[in-house]
């Protein structure tokens, strides 16, 4: 099958992220870590935090010693038990961290395997084998970052295609690695999420995707699909899960991935043509001015929006002569609660709210799709989402995992758990073209 479909409870994450972020450190100013980066020192006892430069010049020195400490007291630097490529490699991490300015030294695979092959000479003084004998650059340009060497001259032969040696090529790949693996722990990424903790982890245990699995993403303010794998290659292979669309960790429903590369592509174009693909979302509101006041049962909503000046992780109303994103929402009103008695919970409202205010449950159909589009629609417009913790009339107060009153068990549903559910996704199946149609009842 080209296709997973995934009903999401509440509470799960689409795709794997970060857990918790270590703890905000008092920041310096950046001209001062930049200027101990390029010397090649440490950032100061009290910042623990480095940006992914600094922690590369820093691995670079910390390799370097390590390979430094290895040496025999004999004063030999290869020793007999090694393979000569081993031998190499351990030459290379220490003439690169004696090197002027680390800083000069490349992040990037292909051109760090670059770098080493013109400065051969300097980084493999034993290994007269390996030198680069090409015209090649004069010494003072050996030294020099590359950046600043491909802004100076226009791509050649020789520097666009240098001809790399097999055995050059692996010394810098294996140099590379081990440089890459001291850098990350100097970084003080946060802890990864486990596989439990999202949908795609979940599929990859049981069995639908590798942990190197590959994200592909579609937006709409882009229009492209963002596709890579571990070659940074597009390559076809079915252990591979594509994401083209994700749910809010609190949204519930349905989610569709694709477990190739050739369905990935037919979706993401499914997506930006809009028309296509059709959605259709539930909420629970308990006002709704439209219907409660003035007696209409549907409409559209056409409110621009665009990410909040003052708060990161939320979007706001903008008129579109200040910078707002044309956004529409389709509405109308799929059932009316008002009926409900105190002793009937048929449809699973919790009995804490009052009966005067069991509002309705919308019907949404997104003909855009912006962040957060449904949640400020309804704030907007109404009394927002039941359990919208970001618009709604009620915001829950956010004080960490072990508050009492904070909902956050993964598949459960209650008061304070966000009532938006993905209930219909229709889209066409990327082998025959036909649309298909996946359905989710809402689980409250």
């Amino acid at each position: 099958s080209d296709l997973v479909v995934v009903d999401k409870p509440c509470n799960l994450r689409s795709v794997p992220g970060h857990a918790n972020p270590p703890p905000q450190e008092k920041e310096r100013p950046r001209s001062d870590v930049g200027v101990d980066a390029a010397r090649g020192g440490d950032i100061g006892p009290q910042s623990h935090r480095r940006t992914a430069q600094e922690a590369w010049v820093k691995a670079i020195q910390l390799t370097c010693l390590e390979e430094d400490t290895s040496i025999s007291t004999s004063g030999k630097t290869i020793k007999q038990d090694i393979s000569m490529e081993d031998a190499a490699v351990k030459e290379v991490l220490r003439n690169l961290g004696s090197t002027a300015s680390p800083s000069c030294v490349p992040r990037k695979l292909e051109t760090f395997v670059k770098y080493c092959h013109r400065n051969s000479k300097r980084l493999l003084p034993s290994f007269p084998d390996l030198h680069n004998r090409g015209k090649g650059a004069s010494k003072k340009e050996q030294c020099e970052p590359t950046q600043k060497k491909q802004k100076c001259h226009k791509p050649s032969k020789q520097s666009g295609n240098e001809s790399v040696s097999p055995m050059m090529r692996n010394i810098a790949q294996k140099s590379y690695t081990k440089i890459s693996y001291a850098q990350i722990p100097l970084m003080n990424l946060p802890k990864p999420t486990e596989n439990w903790e999202s949908a795609i982890g979940q599929l990859r245990m049981l069995g639908f995707g590798d942990c190197g699995h590959c994200v592909s993403t579609i937006t709409e303010d882009s229009g492209n699909a963002d596709r890579s794998d571990d070659k940074g290659q597009h390559q076809p292979n079915h252990s591979k899960l594509h994401v083209v669309h994700r749910l809010d960790c609190q949204t519930s429903g349905i989610m569709v991935v694709a477990r190739n590369h050739t369905a990935a592509s037919s979706l993401c174009k499914a997506w930006r043509e809009r028309e296509l693909v059709q959605k259709v979302y539930l909420a629970h509101v308990r006002h709704w001015p439209p219907y409660h006041q003035h007696q209409t049962s549907e409409g559209t909503i056409d409110l621009p929006l665009a990410p909040s000046r003052t708060e990161r992780i939320k979007w706001e109303v903008r008129p579109a002569a200040e910078g707002g994103k044309e956004s529409k929402t389709y509405w109308k009103v799929y059932k009316d609660l008002e009926n409900v008695t105190a002793n009937n919970d048929e449809e699973g409202i919790s009995q804490n709210y009052p009966i005067d205010k069991r509002g309705i449950i919308l019907e949404l159909h997104p003909i855009t799709g912006r962040t957060h589009q449904l949640r400020l629609h309804c704030a907007a417009i109404g009394s927002g989402i039941v359990g919208d913790s970001l618009y709604g009339d009620s915001p829950i107060v956010w004080l960490g995992d072990n508050n009492p009153n904070t909902n956050t068990t993964v598949g459960t549903d209650g008061p304070n758990s966000l009532r938006l559910h993905a209930h219909k996704l229709t889209l066409p199946h990327p082998q025959s073209g036909k649309k298909v149609t996946f359905e989710s009842p809402k689980p409250w």
